[in-house]
This record gives structure tokens, sequence and C-alpha cells, in this order.
């Protein structure tokens, strides 16, 4: 009796883990999705932050456009336009030079992009 009861329990394996080949199978792939993404990373990271510095320039510009349609002035400083909506990202810098009394060139900067800075001209209208 105790025969049938072995013939139909299932058999136990004879090896357990991995093998050598196995694991360094696994980390060659490992190793090979890892030099692919790693820098393609890097290049979206970066592409960020550019994207992060227009949108922060474009928001500065309406927050300006909107103190100098109510005002009729030019800020002389970028603190000037916080009641206007405008906040910056942390870790930007943004610099507002008044070129004359009715146009302006406002300036981000941040580490990590692919451009050190993005620079708005108001006579333009563009980012450059």
């Amino acid at each position: 009796m105790t025969s049938l009861v072995n013939q139909f329990s299932p058999s136990q394996p004879q090896h357990r883990g991995f093998s050598l080949l196995e694991v360094i199978l696994v980390i060659a792939v490992i190793g090979l999705l890892a030099a692919i993404a790693i820098p393609q990373f890097f290049s979206y990271r970066s592409e960020a932050i550019d994207a992060q510095m227009k949108s922060d320039l474009r928001n500065a510009v309406v927050a300006i456009e909107a103190y100098y349609a109510k005002k009729t002035v030019l800020p002389a400083s970028l603190a000037e336009i916080a009641g206007y909506g405008f906040q910056s990202t942390a870790g930007m810098t943004l610099s507002l030079v008044v070129v004359s009394p009715t146009s302006y060139q406002l300036t981000a900067a941040k580490s990590g992009g692919s451009h050190p800075t993005f620079t708005y001209d108001s006579g333009t209208g563009a980012i450059q």
C-alpha cells in the first residue's frame, strides 16, 4: 500500500536554487537594461527642467503684463508681481531687466537643463 502512495506523490526536486549560468544571465540582462535606461532618464530630466524654465517665464510674463495693465508701469522687481498670481518654482532663478518704460527682458536659470538659461524679450515676444 505504501508503494501506491509513493507512486502518486509528487517527486521531490533534486536541485534547489539557481545555477551560476542562470545568475550570470540575469545580471547581464539587468545590466543591458540599465545601460539603455539610465542615459534616457537623464535626457528626460534635462528636457523637463528646460520645460519648467520656459513655463516659469511664461507665467511671469502673464503676471508682468497684468501688473502693467493695472498700473501702466512695469514692475521694478519680481517681488512686485507676487500679488498677481506668480510664484517661481523652487530652485529657479529669475531676473528682470527693464530696458525701457514699455519693454523688458526676463531670464530664467536652473542647473541640470540642456540650456543654462532662457530669456524672454518683450520686444520680440520670444523665448530664446
